[in-house]
């Protein structure tokens, strides 16, 4: 039971952070804060 919780802890966190960070992007973006250079720029 306890393997499996820990397995099911770490995709509710995955969910949380991507949620989180998601709704913080369409803030800024509404906002007028989101600096759409830096967010499109291709990774090295």
């Amino acid at each position: 039971m306890a393997g499996i919780d820990r397995i099911l802890d770490m995709a509710r966190t995955t969910v949380n952070v991507t949620g989180d960070a998601a709704v913080s992007v369409l803030i800024a973006h509404s906002e007028g804060e989101l600096d759409k250079d830096v967010y499109y720029k291709k990774a090295v």
